[in-house]
């Protein structure tokens, strides 16, 4: 994890850049990685901005995509300047690249479901079907304790009138 380094120190960063020091020499002398300040002194040079704050994600659309990458596959740009021009990380250019490589530009669309699901709906509709699930375990058991019922009803009524007509095994009264 990249540690945030505050807008003074890269304002700091930005005045020895102009006066001439080195990116190795300000890494030193800020205590600041020498990669991030290599970046954000090249990305200057190029732009004339210099980002002060944390970058944030932003989805970028297939198009954007496809141009970037056929600037540095058709046209040789190199990744910092590509960069520079879309207002892109890096990981998001070589990411973008590995893709292209593996499996043409059809690989560059986004992968991730555009949005998901609401939650809410769901859960009441769990805690519905769990309340249908256990209106019907109670009814089952009912039916069951029921059906167990008639059974021995039929079975005492088969006795009573086995007896009645002197049908079937008799107990022994000798």
């Amino acid at each position: 994890m990249t540690k945030i380094h505050t807008e003074e120190e890269w304002q700091r960063v930005l005045d020895l850049h102009k006066e001439g020091m080195m990116p190795r020499a300000v890494a030193r002398l800020v205590g600041i990685s020498e990669r991030e300040v290599k970046h954000r002194c090249r990305m200057y040079d190029l732009t004339g901005k210099f980002q002060t704050e944390p970058r944030i994600g932003h989805p970028v659309d297939f198009k954007v995509r496809c141009a970037a990458v056929n600037d540095v596959v058709k046209k040789s740009l190199s990744c910092v300047l590509v960069c520079a021009k879309y207002d892109i990380s890096r990981s998001a250019i070589k990411d973008w690249l590995n893709r292209f490589r593996q499996g043409g530009y059809k690989n560059l669309r986004d992968k991730r479901p555009q949005r998901s699901c609401p939650r809410m709906p769901q859960k009441k509709q769990i805690r519905a079907e769990a309340g249908e699930l256990e209106r019907l375990r109670e009814e089952n058991e009912y039916l069951k304790a029921e059906n167990a019922y008639l059974k021995k009803l039929k079975a005492l009524d088969q006795e009573e009138s086995a007896e009645m007509f002197g049908i079937g095994p008799r107990s022994s009264t000798n």
